[in-house]
């Protein structure tokens, strides 16, 4: 086993709140100068730029294949599939859910960049990524097991558009595979105690849309390989394998 450093929760330019710079091959040169070993691009209501940092990446880094799915009730979910191809089906169909980006869209949130490898824009996301999809909570989770993924409940210590800041309680029925909390929850805190309560691993991921914000906040893998399959082992603790506070 080894120990490894990951950040689960990565945006690019595509997300409309992300800063242009968040390309691909400066997401992956900044990932791996903070000593990162694995990554996931979670871009809100779509993947479509997941290959792109794969491809930047190489054998240097692991790109895990994410998207941030934001349901009816503005909760975020974070789905986190086993290959590029998961999670761009997933996202095509969370992303014909929404509106098309409108002029006045565009003028406040800016446009939403899909690159390629090198950084290039190589097409402009015409759906309103920002917006909420019509999907209740559950059928988000469920939506990301059908397609083979790890449903994660994203920084769930945040005062807006977390499970807990929307529902009010945590859909302990919900069926998530994690639970995961911002930079601003110290490991060992009273409040980390709180959210590990719900009997689910903790991780803890810096939401990065900046490259200044990539490695603020990660957690500690211990797996065979930086793997998505030994990632799903290790938030099930399996064989030696865990999770832990980076």
């Amino acid at each position: 086993m080894i120990d490894i450093l990951a950040d689960l929760h990565v945006h690019t330019a595509l997300s409309p709140c992300a800063d242009d710079a968040m390309t691909p091959p400066a997401i992956v040169a900044g990932a791996l100068a903070e000593g990162l070993a694995m990554i996931a691009i979670c871009d809100h209501n779509s993947a479509r730029n997941v290959a792109a940092v794969q491809a930047a990446a190489d054998a240097r880094l692991t790109v895990v294949a994410g998207m941030e799915i934001t349901s009816v009730e503005e909760c975020h979910v974070l789905g986190l599939f086993p290959h590029a191809a998961a999670a761009e089906t997933a996202g095509a169909e969370v992303t014909a859910l929404l509106p098309e980006a409108g002029d006045g869209y565009i003028e406040f949130f800016g446009e939403q960049h899909v690159l390629d490898a090198h950084g290039d824009i190589v097409a402009r996301e015409t759906r309103a990524l920002a917006t909420a999809t019509p999907l209740g909570v559950t059928a988000c989770v469920d939506l990301v097991h059908r397609h083979g993924g790890l449903a994660v409940a994203a920084h769930v210590d945040r005062p807006s558009f977390s499970v807990i800041s929307q529902l009010g309680v945590f859909p302990r029925d919900a069926r998530f595979d994690a639970v995961e909390v911002s930079r601003h929850v110290a490991s060992g805190s009273e409040a980390e105690a709180r959210f590990r309560a719900f009997g689910l691993p903790v991780v803890r991921s810096s939401d990065g849309h900046y490259l200044s914000d990539l490695g603020a906040a990660g957690t500690r893998l211990t797996v065979a390989e930086a793997t998505f399959a030994e990632l799903t082992l290790a938030l099930r603790a399996d064989g030696g394998r865990g999770v832990a506070d980076a």
